[in-house]
C-alpha cells in the first residue's frame, strides 16, 4: 500500500471527517486486524500533549472511547459506530443517558482527567449505549499549536463554531484552567438540550454567545417542556451556575441527585402562571439544590415507623476552596452534623447536613482527635498534651486535663466519663467531663508485645469499651475493656492494626480499604455472624480508617486517594527539563547521593504500601532493594552513597545501597522518620511523632551504635526535617511555631553537655512566607527549601544565600528557583551537592484533587439487604 495511505501500521480505509485540528479516518490496524479511527493533527504533538495522551489512554470505561495509540501527529482511537446525541428525548431516556455520561465523567475525574470539550457532537449513541469521544484531548491538542493557531482552532473549527463555544463554562471563556466542575457545566447544557431540543445559549456572533454564557440565564426548561419536574430542573440549574463553587462539585453528586429524583413519586408540574412568578435568582437555585438533600435527610429522620424503609441515599460533601482535609471525619450522635479537622492550624469545620455551608469552630485552631458528648452539644478534642471541650454553639474551649506525652482520641459516656488515648507507649486514660487529673484505665503490657492502647469507643452500658491495642502481630487488634480495672478482658475481638467503632450492636472495622460491619454480642463481648462490606475505597491514615458511624443511621467516610503516576525528571535551577530517568510509575519519594550518581526511590501505591528501589543513574538501572510491600518512610542515602536509612513504623533500619541484609539501628514506641545524615556520616537525624510535648520532635542517633539517641529539639510545636551544614556548625529545620511552617537555623554542637550533640538557643528564620524540607549546598553557601503553601497545586523551590559572621548567622532574601506540580509527598525531590541539578518526581497528567467525603443515609437498611 502506498506510504501516503498509511500511518505506521495503520492502513487508511476511508475518510470520516475534517476540521480545524485536522482530519479523521477509518483505518485498519494491520497487526491486530481491527478497525480503528485515526485523528491526524496539522501539527506535531508537543511532549506535554503526548504525556497527557498517555494518561488518557489509561481510562478503561464502557462509556468512554478508548485511546489505543499515539503517533507524532496522530491519535489512534476505538472505532465507534453511532450517531451524535440529539434532543429532545423522553425524560426516561434523558435520565438513562445522563447516568452513563456521569459515570464516564466520574471515572475520568477520579484519575485527574477533565474532558474540556463535552458537547453532543462528542457523545455518540451506539447499540451498547453512550460513548464519550475526545476525552481530555480536544482542548489539549490545541496547546501543541502556536498560540495564535490555538486560538483560531478553538474558535473557528469548521462546522463546530457554536459547538465549541456554546458548551464552554464561564471560567474557560475567561481563560482559567478547566476542572471537573467545568465538565459539569457542559453536562448541564447537554442535559438542557436533551430535554428541550434547543441550546441553552445562542447568538448570531461569537461575541454574543460568549456574553450570553457569562451574563445571562437560559430560558427556563419548564417553559419549553412544561412536564419537566421542578426537581430535575433544579439539578440542571445547579450544573450551570456561573460560579463553579455554586455548582455540583462532582459527577457522582449529580448522579445521586438524579437517582433520588427517579426514586420519588413524580411531582405535579407547576402551572406556567405560578412558575412565571418565580425569578431564577441564585439564592432560589441554591435553596432548590439544598432541598434535594434536606428532603431526603428529613424524610429519613422523621418518617413514620410503619412506612417502608426509604431507599439508601448517598451524596458527596466537598470542602471549601483552598481548605485541605486533615485526618478526622466525625458525625454527631444524631447524624445531622458532619465535622472534619483541617491541615495546619485550621481547626475544625462543622456542617449541618441540611445546609450547604461549612462553619469554622473558633477555639479549635490546631486541634485534633475530635469526639462528641452523648447529647451532641459539646465536642471533645485534644491539643498537644491537653484534653479540651467546647460548646459547638460557640464559646471558649475549656481544658479538662492533660497527660505528659500528648493526648489522643476519646469516647464520652452518658455518666460524664471520658476515656481517651495518649501518644507514645501510652495506656488509656479516664477523666470527668467536669475536668480533673486523668488516671490510667488500662495497662500496656510490653511482655506480651504491646506498645500502646488508643482509640476507645464506649458500649451502650457506659462501663465497657472497645479499644485498639498496637504491638506485635500476635497481639495487635481490637480488645474489650472496662472502667472497672478488675474486669479487664485481654480477649482479642478482631486482629487488626486499625481502630474500630461499635454502633447499634455492630462492630465497624477496616479490612484493607473496605469498611466492614459485623454483629456484636454485648454480653459475651465478641463478634458473631459474618462481616458485611458497607463501603469500599475508604481512606486510612496511621491507625485509623477515615470513617464515622452515627447511631441515628448516618455514615460518612473519606475516599482513598489514588497514587498519581510520576516520572523522575532531572531539571536545572531554572526548572528546565534536562532528562528523565526510567518510565512513568509510582516512584514518588527520592533521595540522591551528593555526587548525583546514585539514588533511592520509594514506589508507593494508593494505599501507602510499597518498597525502596535503588537508582543507578550512570547505567540507567532501577533495582528493587526492599521486599516488605508495606508502609514505610522514604530512603535517605549516606554522604558516601553506600548506605540507605529508612523507617518502618517504630524502627529505623540501615541497608547497603548495593543490597544485602538490613540492620536495625534503633527502635522507639512511636513512629519514626529519618531526615538527614550528618556530613561526616556518623549521625542520623530523624523526627518522631508522639515522643514529646506535641506531635513531632527532632532527634539524633550515632549510626555505629556507640551511643544512645538524644533529643535535639522538643517543644510544644512540631520540629522536623533537620539538616546539618557541611561544616556541622549549623542545623536547618522546619517548625510550625509561628502558626505555619517556616525554615529556621540554629547552632549545632556535635559534642555538647554530657558528650551528646546539642543545639544552641539562638535561631534565625530563613524562609519568609512558609517553608519546609531545607537542604544545604555542598559549599555551605546556600540553603534550598520548598515553599510550604498547601493552597496550590504547585510547590516552589527557593534558594537563600547564607553565611556565618562569628557566632552569628546571616541569610539573604529567598530567591525563587522554579515551580513544579505537587506530588502529595514532601520528599518528592532532591538535589545534587552543587545545587545545580534537581531530581523531581513530576506527576503525569492533572494533579488529583483531595478526595471528597461521602455521606450515606440509613446504613442499617443496607445491612438488611445483605
Amino acid at each position: 500500500m502506498p506510504e501516503e495511505n498509511r500511518f505506521g501500521p495503520y492502513e487508511i480505509v476511508a475518510p470520516i471527517g475534517a476540521g480545524g485540528m485536522g482530519e479523521v479516518f477509518k483505518a485498519r490496524d494491520s497487526r491486530l486486524d481491527r478497525t480503528v479511527a485515526i485523528k491526524v493533527s496539522k501539527a506535531e504533538f508537543s511532549e506535554r500533549f503526548s504525556r497527557e495522551a498517555r494518561t488518557v489512554a489509561q481510562l478503561n470505561h464502557p462509556n468512554i472511547c478508548t485511546l489505543h495509540d499515539i503517533g507524532p501527529n496522530y491519535l489512534v482511537m476505538e472505532y465507534v459506530e453511532g450517531k451524535p446525541l440529539e434532543g429532545p428525548l423522553p425524560i426516561e431516556q434523558v435520565v438513562e443517558y445522563a447516568y452513563q455520561i456521569l459515570d464516564a465523567l466520574d471515572a475520568a475525574h477520579r484519575k485527574g482527567i477533565v474532558h474540556r470539550d463535552l458537547k453532543p457532537a462528542n457523545i455518540l449513541v451506539t447499540r451498547q449505549g453512550i460513548k464519550l469521544l475526545d476525552f481530555g484531548l480536544a482542548k489539549q491538542a490545541f496547546s501543541s499549536l502556536a498560540p495564535e493557531a490555538a486560538t483560531v482552532a478553538a474558535l473557528t473549527m469548521e462546522g463546530q463554531i457554536s459547538g465549541t463555544l456554546q458548551y464552554m463554562a464561564p471560567e474557560q471563556l475567561e481563560g482559567k484552567a478547566p476542572d471537573p466542575r467545568s465538565d459539569l457545566f457542559a453536562f448541564g447544557l447537554v442535559l438542557y438540550e436533551l430535554i428541550t431540543g434547543k441550546r441553552a445559549f445562542n447568538g448570531p456572533t461569537q461575541a454574543s454567545v460568549i456574553a450570553s454564557i457569562l451574563k445571562e440565564q437560559p430560558q427556563p426548561v419548564h417553559e419549553l417542556q412544561p412536564l419537566t419536574s421542578p426537581a430535575l430542573e433544579n439539578v440542571l440549574q445547579t450544573c450551570i451556575e456561573k460560579d463553579p463553587e455554586k455548582r455540583w462539585q462532582t459527577a457522582r453528586e449529580v448522579k445521586h441527585a438524579l437517582q433520588w429524583i427517579s426514586q420519588q413519586t413524580p411531582a405535579t408540574p407547576i402551572a406556567p402562571a405560578a412558575r412565571a412568578a418565580k425569578s431564577p435568582r441564585v439564592w432560589q437555585i441554591a435553596a432548590a439544590a439544598l432541598a434535594l438533600v434536606a428532603i431526603g435527610l428529613a424524610g429519613w429522620m422523621f418518617r413514620p415507623k410503619h412506612e417502608p424503609p426509604a431507599p439508601i441515599t448517598r451524596f458527596q460533601v466537598p470542602l471549601p476552596e483552598n481548605v485541605h482535609f486533615g485526618q478526622y471525619v466525625s458525625l454527631s450522635p444524631d447524624g445531622r452534623r458532619l465535622l472534619v479537622n483541617t491541615t495546619g492550624t485550621g481547626g475544625f469545620l462543622i456542617r449541618d447536613l441540611d445546609s450547604l455551608e461549612w462553619r469554622r469552630l473558633p477555639g479549635t485552631e490546631g486541634a485534633t482527635s475530635p469526639f462528641w458528648s452523648p447529647d451532641g452539644r459539646y465536642l471533645g478534642f485534644t491539643m498537644g498534651t491537653q484534653v479540651k471541650k467546647i460548646d459547638i454553639a460557640g464559646g471558649t474551649a475549656l481544658t479538662l486535663g492533660s497527660i505528659p506525652n500528648g493526648a489522643g482520641t476519646g469516647s464520652w459516656n452518658r455518666a460524664g466519663t471520658i476515656v481517651f488515648g495518649g501518644r507514645g507507649d501510652s495506656p488509656l486514660w479516664k477523666i470527668s467531663e467536669a475536668g480533673g487529673v486523668p488516671t490510667p484505665v488500662t495497662k500496656v503490657n510490653p511482655s506480651r508485645g504491646e506498645t500502646f492502647h488508643a482509640l476507645p469507643t464506649f458500649l451502650p452500658d457506659g462501663k465497657h469499651f472497645i479499644y485498639l491495642v498496637q504491638g506485635d502481630d500476635r497481639v495487635a487488634g481490637i480488645y474489650a475493656g472496662s472502667l472497672d480495672a478488675n474486669k479487664q478482658s485481654p480477649q482479642r475481638i478482631v486482629a487488626t492494626r486499625l481502630a474500630a467503632s461499635l454502633v447499634n450492636g455492630h462492630l465497624f472495622f477496616m479490612r484493607e480499604h473496605t469498611l466492614m460491619a459485623q454483629p456484636f454480642d454485648m454480653g459475651k463481648l465478641q463478634v458473631t455472624g459474618e462481616p458485611v462490606p458497607i463501603a469500599e475505597n475508604v481512606a486510612t491514615t496511621g491507625a485509623i480508617g477515615i470513617f464515622s458511624v452515627s447511631p441515628a443511621g448516618t455514615l460518612a467516610w473519606r475516599q482513598s486517594s489514588q497514587a498519581p503516576t510520576s516520572l523522575l525528571t532531572w531539571v536545572d535551577r531554572a526548572g528546565k527539563m534536562l532528562t528523565t530517568f526510567g518510565q512513568a510509575g509510582v516512584d514518588h519519594e527520592v533521595s540522591i547521593s551528593r555526587d548525583g550518581m546514585r539514588g533511592v526511590a520509594r514506589a508507593t501505591a494508593a494505599n501507602g504500601t510499597g518498597d525502596l528501589w535503588t537508582l543507578d543513574f550512570a547505567r540507567n538501572v532501577r533495582t528493587r532493594s526492599t521486599f516488605r510491600g508495606g508502609p514505610g518512610s522514604a530512603g535517605i542515602i549516606s554522604p558516601d552513597g553506600n548506605t540507605i536509612a529508612f523507617a518502618v513504623a517504630d524502627t529505623i533500619y540501615l541497608k547497603p545501597w548495593t543490597g544485602g541484609s538490613e540492620k536495625e539501628l534503633l527502635k522507639r514506641p512511636t513512629q519514626l522518620t529519618p531526615d538527614c545524615w550528618s556530613p561526616d556520616g556518623k549521625f542520623l537525624l530523624y523526627y518522631l511523632n508522639g515522643g514529646g510535648k506535641m506531635g513531632a520532635d527532632m532527634w539524633i542517633a550515632p549510626v555505629d551504635g556507640s551511643g544512645k539517641p538524644s533529643p535535639l529539639l522538643a517543644t510544644e510545636f512540631n520540629e522536623l526535617e533537620g539538616c546539618l551544614s557541611p561544616d556541622m556548625r549549623w542545623i536547618a529545620y522546619a517548625s510550625n511555631e509561628s502558626g505555619g511552617y517556616e525554615v529556621y537555623v540554629r547552632p549545632f554542637t556535635a559534642a555538647g553537655p554530657g558528650g551528646t550533640p546539642a543545639l544552641g538557643d539562638s535561631k534565625w528564620q530563613i524562609s519568609r512566607d512558609g517553608g519546609a524540607r531545607p537542604e544545604w549546598t555542598a559549599d555551605g553557601r546556600q540553603i534550598v527549601f520548598m515553599g510550604a503553601s498547601a493552597a496550590s497545586d504547585y510547590t516552589t523551590k527557593y534558594a537563600v544565600d547564607v553565611k556565618e559572621n562569628g557566632s552569628a548567622f546571616e541569610a539573604g532574601v529567598p530567591q525563587r528557583l522554579f515551580q513544579v506540580p505537587q506530588t502529595g509527598y514532601d520528599s518528592g525531590w532532591d538535589m545534587t551537592g552543587d545545587g545545580k541539578r534537581f531530581l523531581i518526581a513530576v506527576p503525569q497528567g492533572a494533579v488529583v484533587a483531595d478526595p471528597p467525603i461521602t455521606v450515606m443515609l440509613d446504613w442499617p437498611a443496607l445491612l438488611k439487604k445483605k
